[in-house]
């Protein structure tokens, strides 16, 4: 390590000392600086080095410009980058290249399309470095129009058949749920990258086209990690957690693929679909051996995975081998709604204010499980002072999620009243969620008025849903008022539905 900063410095001054012995040096040789800080995160430097041009008297010019922009979009400074871009009057195509990347890279997307359109209209013929962060930008944005058109364009260049282009139109048409047009354009393409199978595997999987995923996953002349990785995230989120768990386990005989990161986080979530809590663990100590138990997303993915399977003190474990530097949101988002599920809604609570200590800003997902955390433990009160104070202290506009957890915490009170005037004055409309927990508070409670009105909202909103109507019968039969019980059975065979049978897991 010592003898690497030795070596870095010396090619540093190598660099620099051009500038130190010239009262005006080259412009060109400031470029070199420039690409050397690139990737290194020395800002200061960099800046530096661009104050030693504007005291010289040096502008730059546009393959200069590009080194620059590289360097601060490099360096985290987007602003500085996008001001020595604006700086150049007649930008070429390596300089256009430059602020794409930076702009694709910090997910300014529709200013990525926007620049390309204006240099599209100068005249400057973009290459296949440009296309695919144009076309990233068209996928991230799900703008499938555009995207055809950017295609059209780098047909007309003749980029067809380039690899690169290919491959990054091919996961822009999967991401805009353009598949016909995303496997004709694999068909067609005579050099095929490793990504472009991939970008195609986890398209048709995240479609839940399974079979088609599986077939091409077999023809792979070749896979890597994120091929793999691909295939056990597409049955984790469709539901097979089965199958997921078996594809980790042909991995892990792999000699060739190591898995990563994103493996592990893929398959946890399988796990606790099943709640395979000793698989849990395996997979937890094969992380480890692998190096991989300190990364923070792993940490956070297990504490899902523990809080699942029925292992709350595991998960509190894992929480805790977080760095409190590396405790993101989504880490104490996992957390609270772990307390959630079981049932621990002091717990919830305190983590909560665990973490604004923390200096963590919450967002509209922290409250659904501290509200919920707060409705399963009977918190009434607690729950209701922290749903007023959402938007004035935490900035957190309610959403319809956040009414419905509110209905079901006063519903389970007994409060139906209350409840009913919340709904009333939601600034939206009330959804099935929020007139659903109203009418099983009804039925738990025994109020009957409030209950039809509730139900009639819900044979609305959700007119197939029999269980609605089910249950308002089955209130006025325990009041024995069959007549109406009569009208809703009649309503049920009018619209053609039927009563779903009742089943249990256990």
């Amino acid at each position: 390590m010592l003898y690497s900063k030795t070596l870095t410095r010396t090619a540093l001054c190598t660099l620099l000392e051009p500038l130190l012995n010239h009262v005006r040096p080259h412009i060109l040789s400031y470029a070199p600086i420039f690409q050397f800080l690139t990737g290194h995160n020395l800002l200061k430097l960099g800046q530096q080095v661009h104050a030693h041009m504007a005291l010289r008297g040096v502008e730059p010019n546009a393959f200069l410009a590009a080194k620059m922009v590289a360097m601060y979009a490099s360096s985290g400074n987007l602003n500085s980058a996008m001001a020595v871009f604006h700086m150049i009057s007649s930008p070429t195509a390596l300089l256009y290249n430059s602020i794409l990347r930076a702009c694709a890279r910090y997910g300014c997307f529709e200013i990525t399309i926007g620049i390309y359109f204006r240099m599209h209209s100068l005249g400057v013929k973009g290459d296949n470095f440009t296309f695919p962060f144009v076309l990233k930008s068209c996928a991230e944005l799900s703008s499938r129009w555009m995207g055809k058109c950017v295609h059209g364009q780098s047909l007309r260049i003749g980029f067809e058949f380039d690899m690169y282009v290919g491959t990054s139109l091919i996961d822009m048409y999967v991401k805009c749920g353009e598949f016909a047009d995303a496997r004709k354009l694999f068909d067609k393409m005579t050099v095929r990258d490793i990504s472009s199978w991939n970008a195609l595997i986890a398209g048709y999987m995240r479609e839940g086209e399974i079979y088609v995923a599986e077939d091409l996953f077999r023809t792979m002349p070749c896979r890597n990690i994120v091929s793999w990785t691909a295939m056990i995230s597409g049955y984790a989120q469709n539901g097979l957690a089965d199958q997921a768990l078996r594809v980790f386990e042909m991995l892990k005989e792999d000699s060739e693929v190591k898995p990563n990161w994103v493996t592990i986080m893929s398959v946890l979530p399988a796990c606790a679909d099943s709640a395979a809590l000793e698989q849990g663990r395996r997979i937890h100590d094969f992380a480890n051996g692998l190096g991989l138990g300190s990364n923070a997303s792993v940490q956070t993915a297990l504490v899902g995975m523990y809080a699942k399977c029925g292992s709350l003190a595991d998960a509190r474990q894992c929480f805790d081998r977080i760095g409190q530097r590396e405790k993101n949101l989504v880490a104490w988002n996992t957390m609270i709604t772990a307390y959630t599920s079981h049932g621990c809604g002091m717990e919830c609570v305190w983590t909560f204010e665990e973490m604004i200590r923390a200096g963590i800003q919450p967002d509209n997902i922290t409250f659904i499980g501290l509200l919920s955390g707060c409705n399963h433990s009977g918190l009434v009160d607690v729950g209701l002072n922290y749903f007023n104070c959402m938007n004035t202290l935490y900035s957190v506009e309610p959403r319809v999620e956040h009414y419905a957890c509110i209905v079901d915490l006063l519903g389970r009170a007994g409060r139906l009243v209350e409840a009913k005037e919340l709904i009333d004055k939601m600034p939206m409309q009330a959804g099935p969620s929020v007139w659903g927990a109203l009418l099983f508070a009804c039925q738990s409670h025994r109020n009957l008025e409030i209950a039809e009105i509730a139900a009639r909202k819900l044979f609305v909103l959700e007119p197939e849903n029999s269980g609605n109507y089910v249950l308002l019968s089955n209130m006025y039969a325990e009041v024995g008022m069959w007549k109406e019980v009569d009208n809703l059975r009649a309503l049920l065979k009018c619209r053609g539905m039927k009563k779903s049978p009742g089943c249990s897991w256990i």
